[in-house]
């Protein structure tokens, strides 16, 4: 069996479906695949190339994000990419890509195509879409107008062409099959996985990484994700801003995080916060210092409205921190009752459960412990293993 992969979402910094895509090839090279061709337009390399392409990307961005001068060329190439993006709608662009593809069709007819990026691109063979969520649809107004009237028109005509569909989480799959009439027997939830470099680790491990951030080990309230009003940032910050003082001097809440659409308003806040409240935000963190700032964190909470999986939340699982997530989304459906939960938007219910894990070093523990034992269900190879066997299922050799 060949494979063929889009890969645009392994330009940095990587999002979720960034690193879906980056773990799904990793484990993919260790299975029996005759050869995997990635693809970004009509540029393509095989996996092992496009792994070391990503690396570098990503070591890039970071060292420019450290640079002033760099950070200003990379901040200028984004501008750049943005308004071209704009200027060249969406239609037209994929378009372009498509006819890109079509010219190379006839040597790619006996590849499984699989898309990790929603909207699958012009194949004659069989074809495969991870649908990662439907936030574009639920909540519209924290989008671009340009991206949501896109994906609105495409998303019909992908669900129709794809031979399967793939979900991060039952609820998403649900989605699928009441709003758009998907058979329940083309579409499957293929849960995600951590890394294993999220891991446990001691004071003395993650104090390397700790200092240089200076944060103290098991003395922060952790969020990671993008800064954006759909991850519930400013109910975070509504319920830690609630606390008593000395619990907040003694546990700063930290966002780790690169902004998104529509956080002029939070960034405001934010950075009102940093300067009298003792926030602290890091911005863009390389992924290389992520598994211990998880480590450290004496709780990890991410109030986000909306999920198709929410991998953050696993992350810190495995890492053995206290989760407190939003109920009646992916990230319960899979944290069980190894998690905190709260109902979507209510600051009051966060402040309580911020106040009683923060208040209790035991609790701390105990929650911790459940959600290390309940993240060993998941991992990036049974997701690999289980992609396969939807490409063997519609693969035509």
């Amino acid at each position: 069996m060949k494979l063929l992969l889009n890969i645009e979402s392994l330009i940095p910094p990587l999002t979720g479906i960034g690193n879906y895509t980056l773990n799904l090839i990793e484990q993919l090279q260790d299975e029996d695949i005759e050869h995997i061709e990635c693809f970004i337009g009509a540029r393509s390399w095989p996996a092992n190339q496009a792994l070391t392409n990503c690396a570098q990307a990503s070591l890039q961005y970071a060292q420019a994000l450290n640079n002033p001068g760099a950070a200003r060329e990379s901040l200028k190439t984004q501008l750049r990419n943005t308004l071209r993006n704009w200027t060249l709608a969406y239609k037209a662009r994929e378009m372009l890509r498509d006819l890109q593809l079509k010219l190379r069709a006839r040597h790619r007819r006996d590849y499984v195509y699989h898309e990790p990026n929603f909207m699958l691109k012009a194949h004659s063979g069989p074809c495969v879409s991870t649908i990662h969520d439907l936030s574009f649809l639920h909540y519209p107004q924290f989008h671009p107008k340009k991206r949501v009237d896109w994906l609105s028109a495409q998303l019909p005509k992908t669900l129709k062409r794809a031979d399967y569909l793939i979900t991060d989480s039952n609820i998403i799959r649900d989605e699928l099959i009441g709003d758009f009439g998907v058979s329940p027997d083309r579409v499957r939830t293929v849960y995600l996985g951590a890394s294993q470099d999220y891991r446990v680790q001691t004071r003395e491990q993650t104090r390397p990484t700790l200092q240089r951030y200076k944060l103290q080990h098991g003395r922060y309230v952790l969020f990671v994700g993008t800064l954006e009003p759909r991850k519930g940032v400013d109910t975070l910050l509504d319920a830690w801003s609630s606390l008593p003082q000395t619990l907040r001097e003694e546990f700063p809440l930290v966002l780790a995080g690169a902004p998104g659409w529509q956080n002029q308003q939070l960034a405001e806040r934010i950075k009102a916060l940093e300067a009298t409240s003792g926030l602290r935000q890091l911005s863009f963190v390389p992924g290389v210092d992520l598994p211990a700032l998880y480590a450290g964190a004496a709780t990890f909470a991410y109030p986000s409205l909306y999920e198709g999986f929410g991998l953050p939340v696993l992350e810190a699982m495995q890492c053995a921190v206290p989760v407190i997530c939003t109920d009646d989304t992916s990230m319960s459906e899979f944290a069980q009752d190894s998690a905190r939960l709260m109902e979507r938007s209510n600051a009051e219910h966060l402040r309580s459960h911020l106040l009683e894990l923060l208040s209790d070093p035991a609790l701390r523990q105990q929650l911790a412990q459940s959600g290390l034992q309940r993240a060993a269900d998941f991992s990036w190879k049974r997701c690999a293993q289980e992609t396969l066997e939807i490409y063997r299922q519609v693969s035509p050799a």
